[in-house]
């Protein structure tokens, strides 16, 4: 089973969370999916202005989603004429 990152910046003051972004990441593993989102979460919010921060008392949320290994399998050639 793979896990892919999902960020959600979230308003505490509003109790909602309003922008989603998938962070293209996939990891084999909860767990590196995990402090792989402890970090990028705490770099996201650090990049954003802290005046907007504390006034909107902003904080990132994460989810590892699971998604599932799927082995993909081109369709055959076709044949070459003679």
């Amino acid at each position: 089973m793979k896990f892919i990152l999902v960020l959600h910046l979230c308003s505490i003051l509003n109790q909602s969370c309003f922008e989603s972004l998938h962070v293209g990441l996939s990891f084999n593993d909860h767990r590196s999916c995990a402090i792989a989102g402890y970090e990028i979460s705490g770099s996201s919010l650090k990049a954003l202005d802290p005046e907007r921060v504390n006034k909107e008392e902003l904080a990132v949320k994460f989810e590892c989603k699971k998604v599932p290994n799927k082995t993909i399998i081109p369709p055959p050639k076709p044949g070459i004429p003679s």
